[in-house]
C-alpha cells in the first residue's frame, strides 16, 4: 500500500501580538523659544515716542487759546469753540480707534495705547478749555465751570474702564483738583461736599470694576486732603457752616470707603478664611 500524503502544514507567520509591536520612537519635544523683550531703542523709538505725541497734543490744545491771544487772529468765543472741537476730535478719535482696532503699519505701537493717549490728550483740552471759558473770559459762571470741570473729570474716570489705568489716574487727579480751579465771592461748603460724595463713589466702583487698588486708595487719600483743607476753613468760620460740611464729608466718606473696600470685596469670604485687611482698615 502506498503512504497517503502529509497534510500540508501552514505556514508560519512572522507576526507580533501588539503588545510585542515595536513602538515608533518618541519626537523630541521642543520647547518654544523665550520671547524676546524689547530693548531700550525699541521703547524709545515706539512707546515712548507715542506717548510724547500725545503729550504733544495736549499741549497743543493748551497752547491753542494762548497762541490766538496773542496773535488776536480770533475773538475770545471762537478761540473757546475752536478748544472744545479739537478736544472732542482727539476724543472721538480715540474711541474710533478703539472700536475699529485698527492696525497700525508699525507692530511695536499698539503697545502704547494710542487711543488712551487720544482721549487724554482730548481730557486735559477740554479741562484747559473750559477753565479758561470761566477764568480768562467769564464765559461761564462759577457753578457752571464748577459742574462742567467735574462732568468732565467723572466722564474720564468712566472711560478709563475702556482705555486703562492711566486715564483713571488722569480724570481723578483732574476731578480733585477741580475744586481749586473755580473761585467764588461767598463759598459755599455744600456743594464742595456734593461732588466729592460723587467723584469718590464713581472712583470706588471703577477700583471695584477693574480690581485697581492704586485708585481706591488714591481716592481715599484726595478724600481725606479736602476734609484736612475743609478742617482748615471749619476754623475760622463763625458760623459753623464748614464744620456741619466738614462732619458729613467725614461720615459718608468712610462710609463709602467701609463700603467699597473692607464690605463689598469679603462678602463671599467664609469665617473660616477671613483674615485682616489691613490696607481697608487704613482706609
Amino acid at each position: 500500500m502506498e503512504a497517503s500524503p502529509a497534510p500540508p502544514v501552514a505556514p508560519v507567520q512572522d507576526t507580533l501580538s501588539p503588545a510585542e509591536e515595536p513602538t515608533p520612537a518618541a519626537e523630541p519635544a521642543t520647547t518654544p523659544p523665550a520671547p524676546i523683550s524689547a530693548s531700550l531703542e525699541e521703547r524709545l523709538g515706539t512707546r515712548w515716542a507715542v506717548w510724547v505725541g500725545g503729550l504733544a497734543l495736549a499741549l497743543g490744545g493748551l497752547l491753542l487759546v494762548r497762541y490766538s491771544i496773542e496773535q488776536g487772529v480770533f475773538g475770545p468765543g471762537v478761540r473757546v469753540v475752536l478748544g472744545g472741537l479739537f478736544a472732542l476730535i482727539l476724543v472721538a478719535a480715540g474711541e474710533w480707534f478703539r472700536r475699529t482696532e485698527r492696525k497700525l503699519p508699525v507692530e511695536a505701537i499698539p503697545t502704547a495705547h494710542v487711543p488712551s493717549i487720544l482721549t487724554a490728550a482730548g481730557t486735559v483740552t477740554a479741562f484747559a478749555t473750559v477753565y479758561a471759558a470761566h477764568a480768562l473770559y467769564g464765559f461761564i459762571g462759577p457753578a457752571g465751570a464748577f459742574v462742567l470741570l467735574g462732568i468732565i473729570g467723572v466722564a474720564t474716570m468712566l472711560a478709563a474702564a475702556l482705555h486703562g489705568p492711566a486715564l483713571a489716574g488722569l480724570g481723578l487727579a483732574g476731578s480733585f483738583v477741580v475744586p481749586l480751579l473755580v473761585s467764588s465771592q461767598s463759598p459755599n461748603p455744600w456743594p464742595l461736599v456734593v461732588y466729592l460724595i460723587a467723584v469718590a463713589a464713581a472712583g470706588y466702583a471703577l477700583a471695584r470694576l477693574r480690581r485697581w487698588l492704586w485708585l481706591a486708595a488714591s481716592v481715599v487719600a484726595g478724600a481725606f486732603l479736602w476734609g484736612a483743607a475743609m478742617l482748615g476753613q471749619a476754623a475760622g468760620d463763625t458760623a459753623g457752616g464748614w464744620a456741619q460740611a466738614l462732619f458729613v464729608h467725614v461720615g459718608v466718606q468712610l462710609a463709602l470707603a467701609a463700603a467699597f473696600m473692607a464690605l463689598e470685596p469679603h462678602l463671599s469670604t467664609s469665617d473660616d478664611e477671613a483674615a485682616p485687611d489691613w490696607i481697608a482698615s487704613a482706609a
